[in-house]
């Protein structure tokens, strides 16, 4: 029995819904979902869409009902492996797996407590309190600043325009991940994108561009992700645990938020996908290739998407 008693359930499967309700042990709330509140359990189906739904879609909803504070799960047809990517590229708490002939539901991860994301500020100090000193008067948040501010290996691993990792780390960070993927039998996406920026484009307006799409990955990007300017427009996403489906997703917010905050005189940018297991990628350097032979044909074809290099 799940812990929060008040849900919401967003789909059309009666019998669904039942089943949800004897895992909860109350039935779904009768007030819209607008109504919710931070802490509140919300439930959507995979192929929930309308205009009950936020965004008009399942993936769109979870992303705005976690922005609100609530706990989401999606459910997931039995052997719908696309839609478990999904839910946990748009950081769904959980994923529910339904088998509507049988009426049976998965809903192990219902029970589960989701672990923190981060460590307690506290629990960071202590762990750095040899290094941070214990200057007189200097409070818990100033010695953290501070030793941040001496940190100057990350700073020379950030690319001082954009503040985003710079191309040689994205190169060790990309042979780090290949070998966690292909150990633990994970995805792992690859993403170049080309800002398109033109020969035309003045100091200034580029240095506000870099910023501005800066703002934008960092924005829509996860935790776990790699982000890492790659060649002076190129940036470079290293994308853990995301298949095919989730990565064009993915390519697709940055480059709709892009459009809506990039003056038009930048041009189209451009995306090149590539991701594994994949017959076709037998290495990383392959890995690293088939992501720049997508991205220039992207280029070529006037900007979007592309995850073809044939």
């Amino acid at each position: 029995m799940a812990t929060n008693k008040r849900w919401f359930w967003l789909g059309d499967d009666v019998a669904l819904r039942e089943a949800l309700g004897a895992h909860f042990a109350v039935p779904a709330a009768s007030v819209p979902l607008s109504q919710a509140v931070r802490g509140d359990c919300v439930v959507i189906a995979a192929q929930a869409v309308g205009a009950d739904v936020p965004t008009g879609h399942a993936f769109g909803a979870v992303r705005a009902c976690k922005d609100a504070g609530q706990r989401v799960y999606v459910v997931v047809a039995e052997g719908d492996r696309a839609g478990v990517q999904l839910a946990r590229f748009c950081l769904a708490d959980g994923v529910l797996v339904w088998n509507a002939t049988s009426r049976v539901l998965v809903a192990d991860e219902l029970l589960a407590t989701p672990a923190p994301r981060r460590n307690a500020v506290d629990a960071l100090l202590a762990k750095l309190e040899p290094q941070l000193g214990s200057a007189r008067g200097e409070s818990s948040l100033q010695r953290l600043l501070r030793f941040e501010r001496e940190d100057t290996l990350l700073n020379r691993l950030q690319d001082p325009e954009t503040g985003l990792f710079d191309g040689p780390y994205a190169t060790l960070k990309l042979d780090e991940e290949w070998k966690r993927a292909h150990r633990f039998h994970q995805p792992l996406s690859l993403l170049l994108l080309d800002l398109g920026l033109g020969e035309r484009v003045s100091d200034s307006e580029r240095r506000q561009v870099l910023a501005e799409a800066a703002g934008v990955f960092l924005n829509e990007c996860r935790d776990i992700d790699v982000l890492a300017r790659f060649a002076p427009t190129v940036f470079l996403f290293l994308l853990p645990g995301t298949g095919p489906e989730g990565a064009d997703v993915l390519a697709k917010r940055i480059l709709a938020a892009l459009r809506g905050r990039l003056p038009v005189a930048v041009g189209a940018p451009a995306c090149g996908l590539c991701s594994v297991p994949s017959s076709e990628v037998p290495d990383r350097r392959a890995f690293l290739a088939i992501a720049e032979a997508c991205l220039r044909r992207a280029a070529a074809s006037g900007g979007g998407v592309c995850s073809s290099w044939q």
